[in-house]
């Protein structure tokens, strides 16, 4: 048997390949070490001041209150 490569796959193959191999803790690990490594997104309602809602996010990701 080969080895998978988790690098060529995309997100949503990886997470259908961890669901169907549970027992595979590398493909597990790959997966959250891909999740980690994402970038954050933050999504902000229309109208108001978006200055301030962005910097809202940052002190809660900052972990001020």
């Amino acid at each position: 048997m080969s080895p998978t490569n988790f690098e060529q796959m995309t997100t949503a193959q990886l997470r259908a390949y961890v669901l169907e191999h549970r027992d595979d803790e590398a493909a597990f690990h790959a997966y959250m070490d891909r999740l980690y490594a994402a970038p954050k997104t933050a999504s902000f309602p229309a109208g108001g001041d978006v200055r301030a809602q962005i910097e809202e996010v940052l002190r809660r990701r900052r972990g001020e209150h």
